[in-house]
């Protein structure tokens, strides 16, 4: 796979971008307070999610983690325009670190990912759980779709990308949406390792959200 269908640190900034729909919501709406489904958070704490995630990216990026550290930012409480404006930063700030990675690699529990597993990993973040919020306050997003394409076939490479186009694929292999062909699994993982690891086999996941 060359470097060009493969996610990139500037995919991770257009994926948050994408979530600049939802600032139509003003923060005084009780739309945010709608349950984010398949989750049981509400759309506000949902992006709270997003932005909590992409910092704890970066802390396992910018320490080169061997294994799990402790969780750098876990909630805050704010208005729903600073935690989307902070999905933003998150990404940029991931971004950056992604960029200087290198040939270098950091601990992720699904493999230990590179530059582009860690890309994979935030835009699925960013778009699956934009996506569970954007249906929660009744806005419809507009998904990347080079962005995805890349996505998927990094991070879901048993996915055939001819069934579907790639944000249908990619919110199908999460469980948002269905695609023929593609079963749900709740335990779908990542193939953050680099493909040159993969074992041919859907990835799965092993341990429980949190890494605990």
């Amino acid at each position: 796979m060359t470097a060009q269908t493969e996610p990139t640190p500037d995919d991770v900034v257009s994926a948050a971008k994408t979530l600049h729909a939802l600032t139509a919501i003003p923060d005084h709406s009780a739309r945010w307070s709608h349950t984010a489904e398949p989750t049981q958070w509400t759309a506000a704490h949902t992006i709270e999610h997003i932005s909590d995630a992409l910092l704890f990216y970066s802390s396992q990026v910018a320490r080169r983690a061997g294994s799990r550290l402790p969780v750098l930012r876990n909630g805050r409480d704010a208005p729903a325009s600073e935690h989307l404006d902070n999905v933003l930063s998150a990404a940029h700030v991931l971004a950056a670190l992604l960029r200087d990675l290198g040939d270098e690699r950091a601990f992720h529990p699904s493999g230990t990912a590179d530059a582009a597993g860690w890309a994979g990993m935030a835009v699925t973040e960013i778009l699956v759980h934009g996506t569970d919020a954007a249906r929660a306050v009744g806005v419809q997003l507009d998904l990347p779709e080079n962005v995805c394409a890349r996505t998927v076939s990094r991070a879901f490479p048993w996915i055939d990308p001819t069934m579907a186009d790639a944000p249908e694929l990619l919110l199908a292999i999460t469980g948002r949406t269905s695609v023929k062909g593609i079963q749900s699994d709740p335990d779908w993982w990542w193939q953050s390792a680099p493909l040159t690891e993969w074992n041919g086999l859907p990835a799965r996941r092993d341990v429980k959200p949190g890494w605990s």
